[in-house]
């Protein structure tokens, strides 16, 4: 799931697309206009530089309407520009706009406290009643962010800093998915709502109360936000504009980065950053909640045989794609929840390399002269690489593997058919919030089968029942139990390879200060938080 795109959300995935490299030049070219240069730039240009914050990106976003922020390409853009209602600090949940939160004793209504100091970017203050647009917004277009909020009934506004929001159901991870919803202005967006509640307009314009305002996009080149001066958070040494450059090659990035034309990279190969770190970078490697999986096509498929998925689960080797292709900065998984989440079993059964046994399953089964397929994402290192190393693994036990690299859409417009749906696909699982539900629910419950998310139509009624029991339980306990339990009989279906569980890798230029991965945000840069010095 890597990065997840759908239109129909859940744990975002973003694709690393080829681009032209006159894509990149065109950057360059963009960014000397807004008053970027290199390390050796002086004057009025260099000061300007000094204040002005430039992250390296592989991918622009689809669009800038927040509604779409299950997808980290929109996410990140989201980030500078809007609020949320509540926020992760690592994996914990903090207050944002909201201060106070709190839900019934049936779990499910969620009373919540607002801050009262709000203001949108066109002076406008934030109350209770944009906190309901922006819900009730999100119900109505069913897309993006919708099916992390799927239990969402109503909200109730009882006063400009008090609202209630009314769940169909007990929904214990629903404030950790409304650190996906961004705040919108609802008088602005309403203004501009055209015919499609505003999807055109919010698209290329802003309506938050975010530190910083969106002031530009030049399509595939960059993105650009200035601060806004009336931020409730106020400002200390953040800088004065920010800039996302999409460059989709890591080598570009490295080169930007070297001669100081960006100062933040989150794409350059382990081949490289393992070079610079102590040449003048900081190279930091933080622990996620992502996990690469290939996931079987559960019917109508020779892979349908849970002895032939049993025996593939065997023939991967692990070890060498923590060392070889990560380089380190990763570990092995054991089972589909990554080690990170609350309610994770290190007591699920894991397959281990092992040719031998592999072998001797598929002659029990039966199994001989075996051809599948398998689609992995375009540009991705650690997919091309791992691929490649399962298709050899794979031929050692007399099993061939074709591979097909495609992009990300095209991945999810396979899924919506049980017919096209690859044999096998390899996939990265970013869990939108640090809660198992982002994992368990949201990638194999029946129901989004054939919707791009459950990627191989995996039915197991037992499984749906006991992500339910986790999803609405209130008492941690009961809800590990049910989690753990359905750990164990996705990992007897032998549905899914867990190939990895790896580090993100971030290089920045010597000076910034305050950076910090955020394991409920993937591949996205908090700018506030940034000191540029």
């Amino acid at each position: 799931m890597h990065h997840r795109i759908p239109p129909s959300a859940g744990p975002s995935r973003r694709v690393r697309p080829l681009r032209l490299v006159a894509a990149a030049l065109a950057a360059s070219l963009a960014l000397a206009a807004c008053g970027g240069g290199g390390a050796g730039s002086t004057g009025a240009g260099a000061d300007a530089r000094k204040q002005t914050l430039i992250i390296a990106e592989n991918e622009p976003p689809a669009t800038f309407d927040p509604v779409q922020a299950d997808n980290s390409t929109v996410d990140e853009v989201s980030i500078p520009a809007y609020d949320t209602l509540l926020r992760y600090e690592g994996n914990e949940l903090s207050p944002s706009v909201a201060t106070e939160w709190k839900f019934d004793e049936k779990g499910t209504a969620l009373d919540l406290t607002l801050r009262d100091d709000v203001t949108f970017h066109d002076g406008a203050k934030l109350t209770a009643a944009d906190v309901k647009y922006t819900l009730d917004r999100v119900a109505r277009l069913g897309i993006g962010v919708a099916s992390l909020v799927s239990a969402y009934d109503s909200t109730e506004v009882v006063d400009d800093t008090h609202v209630r929001i009314n769940l169909k159901q007990p929904n214990a991870p629903f404030a950790s998915a409304l650190t996906r919803v961004y705040l919108l202005n609802s008088k602005l967006v309403t203004a501009n709502a055209g015919d499609d509640d505003g999807q055109k307009w919010l698209a290329t314009n802003d309506a938050g109360s975010g530190p910083y305002k969106l002031a530009g996009y030049t399509a595939n080149q960059e993105a650009r936000f200035t601060r806004y001066d009336g931020y409730w958070g106020g400002f200390t040494n953040q800088a004065k504009d920010v800039v996302f450059r999409y460059l989709p090659q890591a080598a570009t990035q490295k080169t930007a980065l070297a001669s100081g034309d960006v100062d933040i990279a989150m794409d350059i190969a382990p081949t490289d950053w393992a070079g610079m770190e102590g040449s003048g970078f900081t190279v930091d490697k933080a622990d996620t909640n992502v996990q690469l999986y290939v996931f079987f096509k559960m019917k109508d498929s020779a892979v349908s045989n849970p002895k032939l998925r049993e025996a593939i689960a065997h023939a991967y080797d692990y070890d060498q794609h923590v060392s070889a292709i990560l380089k380190g900065a990763g570990k092995k998984a054991v089972g589909v929840l990554p080690s990170g989440m609350t309610c994770f079993d290190e007591t699920t059964p894991q397959p281990v390399r092992d040719v031998a046994k592999a072998k001797q399953i598929l002659a029990d089964a039966g199994l001989s002269g075996v051809t599948l397929t398998m689609t992995y994402l375009k540009a991705t290192a650690e997919m091309e690489q791992a691929a490649t190393l399962l298709q050899s693994n794979l031929s050692e036990i007399g099993v061939k593997l074709n591979l097909e690299a495609i992009t990300y859409p095209q991945y999810v417009e396979r899924l919506k058919t049980n017919e096209t749906t690859p044999d096998l696909g390899m996939i990265y699982g970013f869990p939108p919030y640090p809660d198992p539900d982002a994992v368990l629910y949201l990638q194999f419950h029946s129901s989004f089968a054939n919707g791009g998310l459950n990627s191989g139509g995996y039915d197991n009624a037992e499984v749906d029942k006991l992500t339910e029991q986790g999803q609405q339980a209130t008492d941690e306990a009961e809800r590990c139990a049910a989690y753990s339990e359905a750990q164990k009989l996705i990992a007897a279906d032998h549905y899914a390879v867990n190939l990895a569980n790896s580090q993100y890798v971030t290089v920045l230029r010597q000076g910034l200060t305050g950076y910090t991965y955020q394991p409920a945000h993937h591949q996205t840069v908090d700018v506030y938080k940034i000191q540029v010095g």
